[in-house]
């Protein structure tokens, strides 16, 4: 069974706790220390971006329209990294 980061909403409590619980669960989960709501903290995972489509033997090279495909890739990857805060 997976385990989940949660935090508690009341702002005089604020703690944070791990549960492990069913993916299927989706039943309300108290915090343990004040009994008020909670909510499931998201947890960000580092992100590799690439694109085969560079490999030299590509066969995607010889489709129409592949350098255009290869710009709009280029651009999404851009922004992406730069929204991250990565460039």
């Amino acid at each position: 069974m997976p385990t989940y980061d949660r935090a508690c909403t009341e702002a005089a409590c604020k703690n944070i706790f791990e549960i492990r619980r069913s993916m299927r669960d989706d039943s309300p989960v108290p915090c343990p220390k004040c009994g008020g709501d909670t909510l499931l903290l998201m947890i960000s995972a580092p992100t590799m971006f690439t694109r085969k489509i560079d490999h030299p033997d590509s066969p995607l090279d010889d489709l129409p329209g592949a350098e255009k495909m290869r710009k709009q890739a280029d651009a999404v990857i851009h922004k992406t990294l730069k929204d991250m805060g990565k460039l």
